[in-house]
C-alpha cells in the first residue's frame, strides 16, 4: 500500500499505524487497487482555508478537503485541518481519533466517487462512514 501521512501538526494522538491500518481496511472494502497512491497531510486552518480558496473558492476553513489523483497510479490527496477537526470533535462530544477516522473515511469516500450536493446524498455517506468505521472497529477486535 502507498500511503503517505505527513503531520504539519503533530499530535499524540495520530497514531501512524492505527490510521494505515484503517486506510488499508478502506482499500479493501471498497475494492479499490492498494498499488494506488493515498496521500493524508494533518494541518491547520491557515493552509486548508488558503487551499480551499484557491481550489474551492471559498474563502474559509474547513474539516476536510479531497483533490483526486492527477495520474493513473494516484487515489488522491486528503487533507486535513487539525484544528477544525478538534473543534468539531468536541462540539460533537465525540473521540478525537474516532472522529479522525471518520474524516479520513469522507475523503476516501469523495475520492472513490462519492458526493453530496444532496441532503440524500450527504446522510448516505454520512451513514456509509459510520459503517466501514463500525466494522473497521469490529474487525480489530476479532
Amino acid at each position: 500500500m502507498k500511503t503517505t501521512i505527513i503531520e504539519d501538526i503533530k499530535r499524540d494522538y495520530i497514531k501512524e499505524t492505527h490510521i494505515l491500518n484503517f486506510v488499508e481496511f478502506l482499500f479493501e472494502r471498497m475494492s479499490i487497487d492498494k498499488e494506488l497512491e493515498l496521500n493524508i497531510l494533518f494541518s491547520d486552518d491557515e493552509r486548508i482555508k488558503n487551499l480551499n480558496r484557491e481550489f474551492k473558492n471559498k474563502d474559509e476553513a474547513t474539516d476536510i478537503l479531497s483533490f483526486y489523483g492527477y495520474d493513473g497510479d494516484i487515489l488522491g490527496d486528503i487533507i486535513i485541518s487539525i484544528e477544525t477537526m478538534e473543534k468539531e470533535a468536541k462540539q460533537e462530544n465525540k473521540d478525537i481519533l474516532d472522529y479522525a477516522l471518520f474524516l479520513i473515511a469522507h475523503g476516501f469516500l469523495h475520492l472513490t466517487g462519492y458526493t453530496h450536493e444532496t441532503m440524500e446524498k450527504y446522510n448516505e455517506m454520512i451513514e456509509l462512514q459510520n459503517k466501514l468505521i463500525k466494522e473497521w472497529k469490529n474487525a480489530q477486535r476479532d
